[in-house]
């Protein structure tokens, strides 16, 4: 996704270009360059599309000499792609100028932007970035200092951000920059020489140094110096880290655990994976007629990647509508299986090296069954014995409870079934490509939900009480979510030892039912528009009816629908009554995107309750990234 790069070097603009070509691999639809030459004047330029882009704009409207420049890659979230609202903004107003780049979403925008107008401030984009100049520019103006006026910003902007700003005009040559919830780094240079990035990789080039902001940190970089100052104003020196970056993905990146850090890159996994695999409407996968001639799927994983291809199961059969299984591959060798002449099998595996996929894949192979691999580790045990290898392309996941990984193996799953559909002729280009104008939607809605996240604590705070401790937790789903269910039940077990399992909300009559009591936290996943709806809500009101205590995922169209109060109380410790559920409201979207916006709150939810009871969030107890033994 968006890619922040600053530079206070004799080689600024060539620094700042580089590092965003470092930065390609998070997916962006603009890029922008802005300079304060000599006499402090600002210039800027931008472009829509690829660094080529701009490099090319650059070459044409050449930039003058320059000791700073900020740079920035863009993935539209407000705002389309377009070269008015790709980054740097500027404010346009009473003086002083300042210039922006900016990472995450400021929810409050709307209203700032009200309250600026106001002061004498016009807006020219549809983004949420540009109150974000305009807000520094009035500070500045009423006399505030440089970190006053960054200390203002932290107060007065909602949601996770990472902001890099230069003032025109300003007395030497400076950078302001802060952040909250979205990663910022320094970059300590030699001789006259400092530097800012959204991620270290960037500056590999230029140092090895590198200085990890916190949530509410402000800091004035100049080339002598960095001056950080935490959220209460007060300087402070924080640990300078010497990283080797032969391994692009090895640090957490200012993030409190790795976890944290994988589940945040999820819309970047997203936006890259579209930009490989995707073209004109089109699907660009090495499939071919032979295997959307197969007359049967299997999918084979273990653990979240066999929940990922249960899944993948559901959207192969509607859209290319090729009878699909899913198996545990650790129990598939030892069935009797009758393998269809022709068929295909699709294995599943993060790492590559998971023993019991490889057997199962082996196995298959013998009996002569064509296997297509998806992998994030294309040189792997698996990838070298499949005929055909998909990069999953999650990047280095280090956290033993995937999850980056998982939306990443269901998306691909997608688009093998759009291409799977597009050779047999179940789905015309036509439907092919409205499909994938809104799967191409899903890294904005993501990043939406996950600006949401810190309002779900609360729950999470009362699943780890140690005063009333969680023993055991029930999910319930139906049709294509239902994995879903399974998926949140194992991360919840994973990383917080709470036992918890996922069922099938139809099943729950059938046996767990039993288990529900006030004492008993039931997620239920819910949407409006995947055709089981009313079932979905009759179940939850099998729960209520025992005084389960329910947390509801649903889609706001379906929370309208059933006309809850809200807002979902804030008060750690305490359930709400039973027919007043702990809503989790993520966006309304087609149907098929329905497993991406569920998946991030269950994720979540697992991590907050981890990191209340205190565990070990990315090395959780008994269990292993890679599981190399059967």
């Amino acid at each position: 996704m968006c890619g922040i790069v600053g530079a206070l070097s004799k080689n600024a603009q060539k620094i700042v270009l580089e590092g965003l070509s470092r930065l390609e691999y998070r997916g962006y639809d603009s890029a922008g360059l802005a300079v304060q030459s000599e006499n402090g004047t600002v210039h800027t330029r931008k472009a829509t599309g690829k660094l080529a882009a701009l490099r090319a704009e650059i070459e044409q409207n050449p930039l003058p000499a320059a000791a700073l420049a900020i740079g920035h890659t863009r993935w539209a979230t407000h705002g389309s792609a377009t070269t008015v609202n790709a980054h740097p903004h500027s404010s346009h107003g009473p003086a002083p100028k300042v210039t922006v780049v900016h990472n995450g979403i400021i929810e409050n925008y709307e209203e700032l932007k009200a309250e600026l107008k106001a002061e004498g401030y016009t807006f020219v984009s549809e983004t949420d970035t540009e109150t974000l100049p305009c807000l520094l520019s009035w500070a500045l103006a009423q006399g505030q200092s440089e970190a006053e006026a960054l200390a203002l910003l932290t107060t007065r902007c909602r949601g996770n951000y990472a902001v890099l700003a230069v003032v025109e005009g300003a007395k030497g040559t400076r950078l302001l920059a802060t952040r909250r919830g979205a990663p910022l780094c320094l970059g300590l240079g030699k001789g006259g020489e400092n530097f800012v990035a959204s991620d270290p990789l960037a500056l590999a080039s230029v140092t090895d140094k590198f200085v990890y902001l916190e949530d509410n940190d402000t800091v004035v970089i100049t080339p002598e110096k960095t001056e950080v100052r935490d959220a209460s104003g007060t300087p402070v020196t924080r640990p300078v880290q010497v990283l080797n970056l032969a391994d692009d993905m090895a640090g957490k990146q200012g993030y409190k655990h790795f976890m944290l850090k994988e589940m945040m890159e999820q819309p970047a996994v997203a936006a890259r994976i579209l930009e490989a695999y995707t073209k004109d409407g089109e699907v660009q996968l090495p499939l071919t007629a032979a295997h959307a001639a197969a007359p049967a799927i299997t999918i084979v994983a273990c653990g979240t990647a066999y929940y990922a291809g249960m899944v993948g199961g559901y959207m192969l059969e509607e859209l290319a509508e090729v009878p699909t299984q899913a198996d545990v591959a650790s129990e598939m060798r030892y069935r009797k299986k009758p393998y269809p002449k022709g068929g295909l099998m699709i294995v599943v595996s993060q790492s590559g090296e998971t023993a019991d996929t490889l057997a199962a894949l082996e196995h298959a192979k013998a009996a002569g069954q064509t296997i297509i691999a998806l992998t994030n580790v294309t040189t792997s045990s698996i990838a070298r014995a499949a005929h055909v290898v998909i990069d999953l392309m999650a990047g280095r996941e280090v956290a033993v409870a995937s999850t980056k990984a998982f939306l990443a193996m269901v998306l691909v799953l997608q688009l093998v079934a759009l291409k799977l559909a597009a050779l047999n002729g179940q789905q015309n280009a036509a439907t092919v490509a409205s499909h994938l104008k809104d799967i191409h939607l899903l890294p904005m809605h993501l990043m939406n939900i996950l600006a949401e996240a810190p309002k779900w604590e609360p729950i999470a705070e009362k699943l780890a009480s140690a005063k009333n401790p969680t023993h055991s937790m029930l999910y319930l789903a139906r049709g294509m979510l239902t994995p879903l269910a399974y998926e949140g039940a194992l991360k919840m077990k994973e990383i917080t030892y709470i036992h918890a399992e996922g069922y099938a909300s139809g099943e729950m009559k059938h046996g767990p039912i039993a288990l529900v009591d006030e004492t008993l936290p039931v997620v239920n996943i819910a949407a409006s528009n995947d055709g089981l709806f009313e079932k979905t809500i009759s179940n939850l009101k099998e729960v209520e009816a025992r005084h389960g205590q329910i947390i509801l995922i649903v889609d706001e169209e379906g929370a309208k629908q059933l006309s809850y109060p809200s807002p979902t109380p804030q008060i750690p410790g305490s359930y709400p009554a039973p027919t007043h559920p702990y809503l989790i409201i993520t966006p309304s979207v087609p149907r098929l995107l329905l497993p991406y916006t569920h998946l991030l709150p269950l994720q979540f939810l697992a991590y907050q309750t981890a990191v209340f009871k205190g565990t070990d969030v990315d090395q959780p107890r008994n269990l292993a990234k890679s599981v190399t033994v059967e």
